[in-house]
């Protein structure tokens, strides 16, 4: 009796050791050659649901999930999930950030992230860290006004400080963008130019929110995100290109596939493979974010 039960305690312990294996299905072109990638918000379902999350990253052949830091959770979970997206090749991001970080007052919401960064990179083991820094700061949606340069210089002086922790962490670093950014100009310590040229020179990984619900047309996601994927090519920069699937509050539904299924999105997204595929540029297509995009009808 002792003997069965060691075998079946044996056999349970590599069931939760061996990666998953994709359910077979036709597998869209860029998902089936690219790095795609999503977000996760909702980080309590790492408690709640860690290996349904674990399968349908698999099963989407997400390569990088950008995982919010949420500093009520015990760390115990995320070491357990991260060591199972490990084992499953997912590399995950410390995703965090919101407007206020660049404000007069953000520095000590900045400083929480990276304490909690730098303590949880100390504790885990090697298949339980964090591979990459990911930041979803969006500077203008601050109250004051965007194209004021002192609150451009607080973006710039936000951008090099995580930069420099990310060196001093050994992470890969990068960040989300609108894809307008190249048209923003600056004047400040930094110097003066183009905000998107600027950041190409400090961040070598960038996701560009191209959030449209068609490929195609001069203001599709292929046109809006044409002349920072150019810069991205001409500073050897990785550029995601990204859109939405989730519901948004003003009603813009043509900047949301909320409205549409996953069929038609993947065909949109295949078109967008099809003309940056042999950009070396480009690094793959992510999808904001995993809980809209899992909850649309196929």
């Amino acid at each position: 009796m002792k003997r069965i039960l060691s075998v079946l305690c044996i056999t349970a312990l590599l069931l939760t050791t061996l990666p998953l294996k994709a359910v077979a299905n036709s597998t869209p072109a860029f998902q089936d050659s690219t790095n795609t990638s999503t977000w996760l918000w909702d980080t309590s379902e790492i408690v709640t649901n860690p290996d349904s999350i674990i399968q349908q990253l698999v099963d989407n052949n997400v390569k990088f999930l950008f995982l919010q830091v949420n500093d009520t959770i015990d760390i115990n979970y995320y070491r357990s999930f991260i060591s199972k997206a490990t084992i499953n090749m997912i590399s995950v991001y410390a995703l965090d950030g919101e407007a206020n970080w660049v404000s007069d007052e953000g520095s000590p919401l900045q400083q929480d992230y990276i304490n909690w960064l730098i303590e949880y990179q100390q504790s885990a083991l090697t298949n339980e860290k964090f591979k990459g820094i990911h930041l979803d700061v969006e500077p203008y949606e601050n109250e004051n006004d965007w194209y004021d340069n002192r609150i451009i210089e607080n973006y710039q002086n936000f951008i090099v400080k995580f930069r420099n922790h990310a060196i001093d962490l050994d992470l890969e670093f990068g960040i989300d963008i609108p894809f307008w950014f190249y048209k923003v100009k600056y004047n400040t310590k930094y110097g003066h130019g183009n905000l998107a040229k600027w950041l190409c020179k400090n961040v070598k990984s960038m996701t560009i929110m191209a959030y449209r619900d068609t490929a195609s047309g001069s203001d599709g996601i292929i046109g809006i995100c044409a002349a920072e994927m150019r810069l991205f090519n001409k500073y050897n920069v990785k550029g995601n290109i990204a859109v939405e699937t989730g519901a948004l509050e003003d009603g813009n539904e043509f900047v949301t596939f909320y409205e549409e299924n996953q069929a038609y999105m993947y065909q949109q997204l295949d078109l967008v493979y099809e003309i940056y595929k042999d950009n070396p540029a480009f690094n793959g297509i992510a999808i904001h974010y995993f809980d809209s995009w899992m909850s649309m009808a196929k």
